[in-house]
Protein backbone atom coordinates (compact mmCIF):
# COMPACT_ATOMS: atom_id res chain seq x y z
CA UNK A 1 0.00 0.00 0.00
CA UNK A 2 1.36 3.41 -0.96
CA UNK A 3 1.48 6.00 1.83
CA UNK A 4 1.66 9.69 1.01
CA UNK A 5 4.57 11.55 2.49
CA UNK A 6 2.38 13.86 4.56
CA UNK A 7 0.47 10.87 5.96
CA UNK A 8 3.68 9.14 7.00
CA UNK A 9 4.78 12.25 8.85
CA UNK A 10 1.38 12.74 10.50
CA UNK A 11 0.83 9.16 11.79
CA UNK A 12 3.55 9.15 14.51
CA UNK A 13 2.29 12.50 15.80
CA UNK A 14 -1.28 11.15 15.92
CA UNK A 15 -0.15 8.00 17.79
CA UNK A 16 1.77 10.01 20.38
CA UNK A 17 -1.18 12.37 20.91
CA UNK A 18 -3.65 9.51 21.27
CA UNK A 19 -1.42 7.68 23.74
CA UNK A 20 -1.00 10.80 25.84
CA UNK A 21 -4.74 11.40 25.82
CA UNK A 22 -5.46 7.95 27.19
CA UNK A 23 -3.10 8.31 30.17
CA UNK A 24 -5.22 9.36 33.14
CA UNK A 25 -3.45 11.45 35.75
CA UNK A 26 -4.41 10.91 39.40
CA UNK A 27 -6.87 13.45 40.73
CA UNK A 28 -5.43 15.89 43.23
CA UNK A 29 -6.92 16.29 46.68
CA UNK A 30 -8.42 19.61 45.68
CA UNK A 31 -10.01 18.08 42.59
CA UNK A 32 -11.48 15.26 44.65
CA UNK A 33 -12.96 17.65 47.20
CA UNK A 34 -14.56 19.77 44.49
CA UNK A 35 -15.89 16.71 42.69
CA UNK A 36 -17.49 15.08 45.72
CA UNK A 37 -18.90 18.41 46.89
CA UNK A 38 -20.65 18.85 43.55
CA UNK A 39 -21.92 15.24 43.49
CA UNK A 40 -23.24 15.28 47.06
CA UNK A 41 -25.19 18.49 46.52
CA UNK A 42 -27.48 16.46 44.22
CA UNK A 43 -27.78 13.47 46.57
CA UNK A 44 -25.89 13.35 49.85
CA UNK A 45 -26.64 9.63 50.39
CA UNK A 46 -24.90 8.28 47.27
CA UNK A 47 -21.40 9.02 46.05
CA UNK A 48 -20.19 7.49 42.79
CA UNK A 49 -16.67 7.85 41.48
CA UNK A 50 -16.72 6.02 38.17
CA UNK A 51 -13.39 5.80 36.31
CA UNK A 52 -11.86 8.48 38.50
CA UNK A 53 -8.19 7.76 39.07
CA UNK A 54 -7.93 8.63 42.74
CA UNK A 55 -5.51 5.93 43.94
CA UNK A 56 -4.74 5.22 47.57
CA UNK A 57 -3.87 8.86 48.18
CA UNK A 58 -7.29 9.88 46.92
CA UNK A 59 -8.92 7.31 49.17
CA UNK A 60 -7.22 9.00 52.11
CA UNK A 61 -8.68 12.33 50.98
CA UNK A 62 -12.15 10.78 50.84
CA UNK A 63 -11.78 9.17 54.24
CA UNK A 64 -10.83 12.50 55.83
CA UNK A 65 -13.73 14.46 54.33
CA UNK A 66 -16.67 15.35 56.62
CA UNK A 67 -18.76 15.64 53.44
CA UNK A 68 -19.14 11.85 53.49
CA UNK A 69 -20.84 11.63 56.88
CA UNK A 70 -24.31 11.16 55.30
CA UNK A 71 -23.21 8.77 52.53
CA UNK A 72 -24.92 5.36 52.62
CA UNK A 73 -23.69 4.09 49.24
CA UNK A 74 -20.11 4.54 48.11
CA UNK A 75 -19.03 3.48 44.63
CA UNK A 76 -15.40 3.59 43.50
CA UNK A 77 -15.26 1.97 40.06
CA UNK A 78 -11.84 1.68 38.42
CA UNK A 79 -10.35 4.11 40.87
CA UNK A 80 -6.96 2.37 41.22
CA UNK A 81 -7.70 1.62 44.88
CA UNK A 82 -5.47 -0.91 46.62
CA UNK A 83 -5.21 -2.29 50.14
CA UNK A 84 -3.84 0.94 51.57
CA UNK A 85 -6.77 2.84 50.15
CA UNK A 86 -9.10 0.33 51.82
CA UNK A 87 -7.21 0.84 55.09
CA UNK A 88 -7.86 4.58 54.89
CA UNK A 89 -11.59 4.11 54.20
CA UNK A 90 -11.89 1.60 57.05
CA UNK A 91 -10.39 4.10 59.51
CA UNK A 92 -12.68 6.96 58.47
CA UNK A 93 -14.95 8.42 61.17
CA UNK A 94 -17.27 9.70 58.41
CA UNK A 95 -18.26 6.42 56.73
CA UNK A 96 -20.09 4.68 59.56
CA UNK A 97 -23.45 5.17 57.79
CA UNK A 98 -22.41 3.03 54.83
CA UNK A 99 -24.82 0.26 53.90
CA UNK A 100 -23.41 -0.42 50.41
CA UNK A 101 -19.77 -0.43 49.36
CA UNK A 102 -18.84 -0.96 45.71
CA UNK A 103 -15.11 -1.23 45.03
CA UNK A 104 -15.28 -2.72 41.56
CA UNK A 105 -12.36 -3.05 39.15
CA UNK A 106 -9.60 -2.08 41.53
CA UNK A 107 -6.51 -3.89 42.86
CA UNK A 108 -7.65 -5.06 46.27
CA UNK A 109 -6.15 -8.29 47.64
CA UNK A 110 -6.90 -10.55 50.60
CA UNK A 111 -5.08 -8.06 52.82
CA UNK A 112 -7.69 -5.46 51.96
CA UNK A 113 -10.44 -7.96 52.75
CA UNK A 114 -8.92 -8.58 56.15
CA UNK A 115 -9.16 -4.85 56.82
CA UNK A 116 -12.81 -4.68 55.67
CA UNK A 117 -13.80 -7.79 57.61
CA UNK A 118 -12.44 -6.44 60.89
CA UNK A 119 -13.40 -2.75 60.69
CA UNK A 120 -16.40 -1.53 62.70
CA UNK A 121 -16.75 1.23 60.11
CA UNK A 122 -18.42 -1.37 57.88
CA UNK A 123 -20.67 -2.95 60.52
CA UNK A 124 -23.83 -1.67 58.79
CA UNK A 125 -22.98 -2.95 55.32
CA UNK A 126 -25.75 -4.77 53.49
CA UNK A 127 -23.97 -4.92 50.13
CA UNK A 128 -20.26 -5.56 49.56
CA UNK A 129 -19.24 -5.51 45.89
CA UNK A 130 -15.64 -6.41 45.10
CA UNK A 131 -16.11 -7.33 41.45
CA UNK A 132 -12.85 -7.81 39.54
CA UNK A 133 -10.11 -7.49 42.13
CA UNK A 134 -7.43 -9.94 43.33
CA UNK A 135 -9.26 -11.89 46.00
CA UNK A 136 -8.61 -15.59 46.66
CA UNK A 137 -10.07 -18.26 48.94
CA UNK A 138 -8.40 -16.53 51.87
CA UNK A 139 -10.38 -13.34 51.30
CA UNK A 140 -13.66 -15.22 50.82
CA UNK A 141 -13.05 -17.07 54.09
CA UNK A 142 -12.33 -13.80 55.90
CA UNK A 143 -15.71 -12.45 54.78
CA UNK A 144 -17.47 -15.68 55.74
CA UNK A 145 -15.95 -15.68 59.23
CA UNK A 146 -16.35 -11.96 59.94
CA UNK A 147 -18.25 -10.87 63.04
CA UNK A 148 -18.35 -7.32 61.71
CA UNK A 149 -20.11 -8.14 58.41
CA UNK A 150 -23.00 -10.05 59.97
CA UNK A 151 -25.57 -7.70 58.35
CA UNK A 152 -24.51 -8.49 54.78
CA UNK A 153 -27.34 -9.37 52.39
CA UNK A 154 -25.20 -9.58 49.26
CA UNK A 155 -21.54 -10.20 48.45
CA UNK A 156 -20.21 -9.89 44.91
CA UNK A 157 -16.84 -11.49 44.18
CA UNK A 158 -17.30 -11.99 40.44
CA UNK A 159 -14.06 -12.02 38.42
CA UNK A 160 -11.66 -12.81 41.24
CA UNK A 161 -9.56 -15.88 42.12
CA UNK A 162 -11.84 -17.71 44.54
CA UNK A 163 -11.96 -21.52 44.45
CA UNK A 164 -14.08 -24.25 46.02
CA UNK A 165 -12.77 -23.63 49.53
CA UNK A 166 -13.90 -20.03 49.57
CA UNK A 167 -17.26 -20.82 47.96
CA UNK A 168 -18.00 -23.51 50.53
CA UNK A 169 -17.13 -21.17 53.40
CA UNK A 170 -19.42 -18.43 52.11
CA UNK A 171 -22.31 -20.78 51.33
CA UNK A 172 -22.14 -22.42 54.76
CA UNK A 173 -21.24 -19.40 56.89
CA UNK A 174 -22.72 -19.33 60.38
CA UNK A 175 -21.76 -15.67 60.76
CA UNK A 176 -23.52 -14.27 57.69
CA UNK A 177 -27.05 -15.22 58.72
CA UNK A 178 -28.64 -12.46 56.62
CA UNK A 179 -26.81 -13.33 53.42
CA UNK A 180 -29.19 -13.76 50.46
CA UNK A 181 -26.94 -13.46 47.40
CA UNK A 182 -23.45 -14.79 46.68
CA UNK A 183 -21.97 -13.86 43.32
CA UNK A 184 -18.92 -15.86 42.25
CA UNK A 185 -19.04 -15.91 38.46
CA UNK A 186 -15.72 -16.18 36.61
CA UNK A 187 -13.66 -17.44 39.52
CA UNK A 188 -11.91 -20.80 39.93
CA UNK A 189 -14.80 -22.92 41.10
CA UNK A 190 -14.89 -26.67 40.61
CA UNK A 191 -17.74 -29.12 41.15
CA UNK A 192 -17.82 -28.78 44.95
CA UNK A 193 -17.94 -25.01 44.86
CA UNK A 194 -20.63 -24.89 42.18
CA UNK A 195 -22.76 -27.41 44.08
CA UNK A 196 -22.43 -25.41 47.30
CA UNK A 197 -23.64 -22.29 45.49
CA UNK A 198 -26.56 -24.13 43.91
CA UNK A 199 -27.63 -25.47 47.31
CA UNK A 200 -27.38 -21.98 48.79
CA UNK A 201 -29.46 -20.47 45.98
CA UNK A 202 -32.19 -23.12 46.26
CA UNK A 203 -32.51 -22.62 50.01
CA UNK A 204 -32.65 -18.85 49.63
CA UNK A 205 -35.34 -19.10 46.97
CA UNK A 206 -37.40 -21.36 49.23
CA UNK A 207 -37.11 -18.77 52.01
CA UNK A 208 -38.38 -16.09 49.63
CA UNK A 209 -41.34 -18.21 48.52
CA UNK A 210 -42.23 -19.04 52.11
CA UNK A 211 -42.13 -15.37 53.07
CA UNK A 212 -44.42 -14.56 50.14
CA UNK A 213 -46.84 -17.37 51.01
CA UNK A 214 -46.07 -19.16 47.73
CA UNK A 215 -44.55 -22.46 48.83
CA UNK A 216 -46.65 -24.19 46.19
CA UNK A 217 -44.23 -22.79 43.60
CA UNK A 218 -41.18 -24.28 45.29
CA UNK A 219 -40.57 -26.68 42.39
CA UNK A 220 -39.58 -23.72 40.22
CA UNK A 221 -36.49 -23.29 42.40
CA UNK A 222 -35.31 -26.86 41.86
CA UNK A 223 -33.22 -28.16 38.98
CA UNK A 224 -31.41 -31.49 38.94
CA UNK A 225 -30.93 -34.05 41.69
CA UNK A 226 -28.80 -31.65 43.69
CA UNK A 227 -31.68 -29.18 43.74
CA UNK A 228 -33.92 -31.82 45.30
CA UNK A 229 -31.26 -32.60 47.93
CA UNK A 230 -31.09 -28.89 48.80
CA UNK A 231 -34.88 -28.65 48.93
CA UNK A 232 -35.05 -31.48 51.44
CA UNK A 233 -32.72 -29.56 53.77
CA UNK A 234 -35.19 -26.69 54.10
CA UNK A 235 -37.05 -26.25 57.37
CA UNK A 236 -40.18 -25.46 55.36
CA UNK A 237 -40.47 -28.89 53.68
CA UNK A 238 -43.11 -30.24 56.13
CA UNK A 239 -45.44 -27.42 55.02
CA UNK A 240 -45.39 -28.53 51.38
CA UNK A 241 -48.39 -30.54 50.19
CA UNK A 242 -48.03 -29.88 46.45
CA UNK A 243 -44.64 -30.54 44.85
CA UNK A 244 -44.34 -29.85 41.13
CA UNK A 245 -40.95 -31.00 39.80
CA UNK A 246 -41.84 -31.49 36.15
CA UNK A 247 -39.06 -31.05 33.57
CA UNK A 248 -36.40 -30.67 36.26
CA UNK A 249 -33.78 -33.07 34.87
CA UNK A 250 -34.24 -35.51 37.75
CA UNK A 251 -33.09 -39.12 37.95
CA UNK A 252 -33.87 -42.07 40.22
CA UNK A 253 -31.56 -40.53 42.78
CA UNK A 254 -34.00 -37.65 43.30
CA UNK A 255 -36.98 -40.01 43.48
CA UNK A 256 -35.27 -42.07 46.16
CA UNK A 257 -34.32 -38.96 48.13
CA UNK A 258 -37.97 -37.83 48.10
CA UNK A 259 -39.31 -41.13 49.43
CA UNK A 260 -36.67 -41.28 52.16
CA UNK A 261 -37.65 -37.87 53.50
CA UNK A 262 -40.14 -38.22 56.32
CA UNK A 263 -40.70 -34.45 56.12
CA UNK A 264 -42.71 -34.96 52.92
CA UNK A 265 -45.28 -37.29 54.47
CA UNK A 266 -47.97 -34.64 53.99
CA UNK A 267 -47.69 -34.60 50.20
CA UNK A 268 -51.00 -34.75 48.35
CA UNK A 269 -49.75 -33.95 44.83
CA UNK A 270 -46.42 -35.01 43.31
CA UNK A 271 -45.52 -34.18 39.71
CA UNK A 272 -42.37 -35.85 38.37
CA UNK A 273 -43.29 -35.77 34.69
CA UNK A 274 -40.71 -35.07 32.01
CA UNK A 275 -37.72 -36.41 33.94
CA UNK A 276 -35.39 -39.43 33.74
CA UNK A 277 -37.00 -41.82 36.21
CA UNK A 278 -36.72 -45.54 35.51
CA UNK A 279 -38.07 -48.73 37.09
CA UNK A 280 -35.69 -48.19 39.99
CA UNK A 281 -37.23 -44.83 40.88
CA UNK A 282 -40.78 -46.09 40.29
CA UNK A 283 -40.12 -48.99 42.65
CA UNK A 284 -38.85 -46.59 45.29
CA UNK A 285 -41.97 -44.45 44.96
CA UNK A 286 -44.20 -47.52 45.20
CA UNK A 287 -42.50 -48.80 48.34
CA UNK A 288 -42.60 -45.58 50.32
CA UNK A 289 -44.79 -44.95 53.36
CA UNK A 290 -43.92 -41.28 52.92
CA UNK A 291 -46.31 -41.05 49.96
CA UNK A 292 -49.29 -42.76 51.59
CA UNK A 293 -51.31 -39.51 51.55
CA UNK A 294 -50.85 -38.90 47.81
CA UNK A 295 -53.94 -38.17 45.74
CA UNK A 296 -52.18 -37.29 42.49
CA UNK A 297 -48.97 -38.77 41.04
CA UNK A 298 -47.77 -37.67 37.60
CA UNK A 299 -45.00 -39.78 36.00
CA UNK A 300 -45.72 -39.01 32.35
CA UNK A 301 -42.72 -38.78 30.02
CA UNK A 302 -40.15 -40.80 31.97
CA UNK A 303 -38.39 -44.14 31.30
CA UNK A 304 -40.52 -46.50 33.40
CA UNK A 305 -41.09 -50.02 32.10
CA UNK A 306 -43.16 -53.06 33.07
CA UNK A 307 -41.23 -53.68 36.27
CA UNK A 308 -41.91 -50.18 37.59
CA UNK A 309 -45.56 -50.38 36.53
CA UNK A 310 -46.01 -53.64 38.44
CA UNK A 311 -44.40 -52.15 41.53
CA UNK A 312 -46.84 -49.24 41.45
CA UNK A 313 -49.80 -51.56 40.80
CA UNK A 314 -48.91 -53.70 43.81
CA UNK A 315 -48.04 -50.85 46.17
CA UNK A 316 -49.93 -50.89 49.48
CA UNK A 317 -48.98 -47.24 50.03
CA UNK A 318 -50.58 -45.68 46.93
CA UNK A 319 -54.13 -46.79 47.64
CA UNK A 320 -55.33 -43.21 48.08
CA UNK A 321 -54.37 -42.20 44.55
CA UNK A 322 -57.18 -40.63 42.55
CA UNK A 323 -54.98 -39.66 39.60
CA UNK A 324 -52.01 -41.65 38.26
CA UNK A 325 -50.30 -40.63 35.02
CA UNK A 326 -47.89 -43.02 33.29
CA UNK A 327 -48.19 -41.95 29.67
CA UNK A 328 -45.18 -41.89 27.32
CA UNK A 329 -43.03 -44.32 29.29
CA UNK A 330 -41.79 -47.79 28.30
CA UNK A 331 -44.66 -49.77 29.72
CA UNK A 332 -45.77 -52.74 27.65
CA UNK A 333 -48.71 -55.10 27.80
CA UNK A 334 -47.57 -56.80 31.02
CA UNK A 335 -47.26 -53.54 32.91
CA UNK A 336 -50.57 -52.22 31.57
CA UNK A 337 -52.28 -55.45 32.60
CA UNK A 338 -50.86 -55.22 36.13
CA UNK A 339 -52.15 -51.68 36.49
CA UNK A 340 -55.56 -52.60 35.17
CA UNK A 341 -55.90 -55.53 37.58
CA UNK A 342 -54.42 -53.74 40.59
CA UNK A 343 -56.18 -54.48 43.88
CA UNK A 344 -54.97 -51.27 45.50
CA UNK A 345 -55.46 -48.65 42.78
CA UNK A 346 -59.24 -48.65 43.16
CA UNK A 347 -59.82 -44.92 43.57
CA UNK A 348 -58.47 -43.75 40.19
CA UNK A 349 -60.90 -41.44 38.42
CA UNK A 350 -58.87 -40.92 35.24
CA UNK A 351 -57.19 -43.30 32.77
CA UNK A 352 -53.58 -44.10 33.69
CA UNK A 353 -52.31 -43.45 30.16
CA UNK A 354 -54.42 -40.39 29.44
CA UNK A 355 -53.04 -36.88 28.92
CA UNK A 356 -55.40 -34.78 30.99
Amino acid sequence: MRVHRWTALWLPFFYISLTAATIISPMTGEQIEKYISRKLKRNDHILRLNVKHIGDAGARVLAASPLLKSVATLVIYRGDIGDEGVRALAASPYLTQLTALYLENNRITDQGIQIIASSETFANLRILNLYRNRITDVGAELIAESDVLSNLNEVNLNYNEVGDRGALKLARSDKLKNLKKIRLAYNRLGRRGLEALQRFQVLQRIEELHAAGRLGEVGNAVQGDLGVMALLESAHVPKIDVLDLKDSDLTDRAAMAIVRSEQLNGLIVLNLSGNNITDLGAGALAGSKTLSQLRKLDLNYNSIGDEGARAIAESPYLANLESLKLGQNRIGADGARALRKSRTLKNLTHPVFGFY
